[in-house]
C-alpha cells in the first residue's frame, strides 16, 4: 500500500519533467527564424507519422484508402490536380481549420486578453476539425497529428498577424500535400 502512494507523485514528477523538457524545446523552436521553425515542424511531423504510415499499409485495405478514389484523381490533369491539392486545398483548409477556430477562441477570450503563446485548446480543436474534414478511417491519425502541427504553426505566427499565420501555415500544409500530389502524379497510389 505504501508503494502505491509513492507511485502517483512519481508519475506526476515524470509528467512535469516531460512537460518541462517539451516546453524548453518549444521555447528553442519559437526563437528560430520563420523558415527554420516551419522546416523543423515539417520534419518532426513526418518523423512522428512515419511508423503509422508504414503500419497503415498493412492495417487498412488499399480499397479504403485509395482504390477508385485515387484512380479518379489520376485522371485529372496534373496541373489542375496540383492547383487543387497543393494551392487551393491548403489555403481553404487553413482558413477553416485554423483561422476560424483561432478567431472564435480569440473573440471568446477578448475580455481576458489574447490567447496564450501556446493555446493548446485551439490546437486540439483545430486537430479535431482537420480529422472531421478527412473522414477516412486510415486518415484519422494523420489528420489529428497534422491538424495539431498546423495549428501550432498558425498560433506561432498569429501573434505577428493573421496574414503571417495564414501564409506560413498554408506553405507548411502545401509542403505536406505536395507529397500526396507527387504520389498521385507518378502513380504510386491506387
Amino acid at each position: 500500500m505504501h508503494g502505491k502512494c509513492i507511485l502517483v507523485p512519481e508519475l506526476a514528477n515524470r509528467w512535469d519533467s516531460m512537460a518541462l523538457r517539451l516546453a524548453k524545446r518549444l521555447d528553442w523552436l519559437d526563437g528560430r527564424p520563420s523558415w527554420l521553425f516551419v522546416c523543423v515542424l515539417y520534419l518532426a511531423r513526418w518523423v512522428l507519422l512515419a511508423p503509422y504510415l508504414v503500419a497503415a499499409e498493412y492495417l487498412f485495405s488499399n480499397a479504403e484508402a485509395s482504390g477508385a478514389q485515387m484512380s479518379k484523381l489520376s485522371e485529372i490533369s496534373p496541373i489542375v490536380l496540383f492547383a487543387m491539392i497543393v494551392i487551393l486545398s491548403p489555403l481553404v483548409e487553413t482558413l477553416l481549420e485554423c483561422s476560424l477556430p483561432y478567431f472564435v477562441l480569440s473573440f471568446l477570450r477578448r475580455k481576458r486578453g489574447k490567447l496564450p503563446a501556446r493555446p493548446w485548446l485551439f490546437v486540439m480543436i483545430s486537430a479535431l476539425v482537420m480529422a472531421l474534414m478527412h473522414p477516412v478511417l486510415s486518415a484519422v491519425v494523420p489528420s489529428l497529428v497534422t491538424g495539431a502541427f498546423l495549428a501550432y504553426c498558425y498560433a506561432h505566427f498569429a501573434v505577428r498577424g493573421t496574414g503571417h499565420a495564414i501564409v506560413f501555415t498554408t506553405i507548411f500544409h502545401a509542403g505536406i500535400n505536395i507529397v500526396g500530389w507527387t504520389m498521385i502524379a507518378v502513380g504510386v497510389t491506387g
